[in-house]
């Protein structure tokens, strides 16, 4: 943001309110971290909206907890239609009432550009983590520019893509940068610290488990990890697991899993301290491939959806993978395991096949490491934040902007 906007921002006489939507646990992570930097700069701005439990530690005001609100695939969507109708407009009421300064949706497409579509033009607003367009079949990437939103692209490729389409970008660098290295996991004794907190040996290998952040995911992934890790440690005994619990929502479901496969899984809040303390992941494709990425761990990707939606998925998108490690390297990088092969053994066979070639995890290491240079430095929820603050700035100064009631 100009240095001239900000002060005319931050000098205003009276606070600013912003409205931030965020969904499922990524969302609430990226919207949390979002939050503090917003108010690192302008401690003055009210912050309200919908998110999870780390979006309200972070000051945002809740109206609505959205933890449970994500599902996987359009079909599965489908299903849910009617509690979806209901809470959009709902919120559309809300905010036409009593719009803020600026609208901040963060992530979570398929309800936040439909909140979108319906207030065009009406309210300033911004999108940080927008639809992944750049390796999609069509024009979506247009359809979303046409929507008017200033965009905050977390991947360079993705801001590569809506420029082309005439979108209004920004690329603020990926906010997992921050996250990990902000983190122990980025120092050199890392690994040494993360397990002391968990309480894992700290010179076993340890395999770490993240089964996924929906429930959906868990319906397909908690009960293969588990049979894999039993498969695993028949072979090598002396191996460690630490289960990522995503949200507090899935605490039980984890424990109860772990207890039936009577096997000695230390279960822990979040996934940070669980990446930095492995030697090999065992993970769901999604948001955390890209963390694990920043801090070198192998990692085994695996994930299932209904068939509908994986024919919808082949059909929509012009991609060989799935996992973000692949795409920006263009070839299989770490081992992807879908649908019909995300199966217990085939996740055995792929960890093991890490947990016993020392030079293999060193080379995937370095590679990851590597690419993640691509995500732009530390900083981008600084970046955003200020990009949020500088929209809500611009959108008071156009005389055709709908003033807080």
């Amino acid at each position: 943001m100009p240095r001239g906007s900000a002060r005319r921002f931050m000098s205003t006489a009276r606070p600013f309110r912003l409205f931030l939507v965020a969904g499922e646990v990524s969302g609430d992570l990226h919207g949390a971290e979002l939050a503090r930097e917003i108010a690192a700069l302008d401690p003055t701005v009210c912050l309200q909206g919908i998110g999870g439990r780390h979006m309200e530690a972070a000051g945002v005001s809740l109206i609505a907890d959205s933890s449970d609100w994500g599902v996987i695939g359009w079909f599965e969507a489908a299903r849910r239609l009617m509690p979806f109708l209901r809470r959009l407009s709902a919120l559309v009421d809300r905010l036409v009432a009593d719009p803020p300064h600026a609208l901040v949706l963060i992530d979570f497409p398929g309800f936040n550009l439909a909140l979108l579509k319906r207030l065009r033009g009406r309210i300033p607003a911004v999108y940080y983590v927008p639809p992944m367009v750049a390796l999609r079949r069509g024009d979506r990437a247009a359809r979303v520019a046409a929507l008017g939103a200033r965009l905050l692209a977390i991947f360079p490729f993705e801001a590569d893509a809506y420029r082309r389409a005439g979108a209004d970008v920004a690329f603020v660098g990926h906010p997992a940068t921050d996250l990990a290295r902000s983190s122990d996991a980025a120092a050199r004794d890392g690994t040494a610290r993360a397990r002391a907190r968990i309480g894992v040996a700290p010179a076993a290998p340890v395999v770490g488990l993240l089964p996924g952040s929906r429930g959906l995911e868990l319906d397909a992934l908690l009960l293969p990890m588990l049979e894999a890790a039993r498969a695993v440690r028949a072979e090598l005994p002396e191996v460690e697991f630490a289960m990522a619990e995503a949200s507090p929502v899935f605490r039980g479901r984890l424990s109860a899993a772990v207890a039936l496969s009577d096997l000695p899984v230390t279960i822990v809040p979040g996934s940070r301290d669980v990446m930095a303390a492995s030697t090999v992941l065992l993970m769901a494709s999604g948001t955390a491939t890209v963390e694990a990425m920043i801090l070198g761990v192998p990692m085994v990707v695996a994930y299932r959806v209904s068939r509908p939606t994986w024919w919808y998925a082949r059909a929509a998108f012009n991609v060989r993978w799935v996992s973000i490690p692949n795409i920006m390297a263009g070839e299989p990088i770490v081992p992807e395991l879908l649908q019909g092969r995300a199966t217990a053994g085939e996740m055995s066979r792929a960890v093991l096949a890490l947990l016993r070639d020392a030079p293999a995890r060193e080379t995937v290491s370095r590679r990851l490491r590597s690419l993640a240079e691509a995500m732009g430095p530390p900083g981008a929820a600084r970046r955003a934040a200020a990009e949020v603050l500088s929209t809500a700035a611009s959108g008071l100064e156009r005389p055709s902007s709908r003033p807080v009631r």
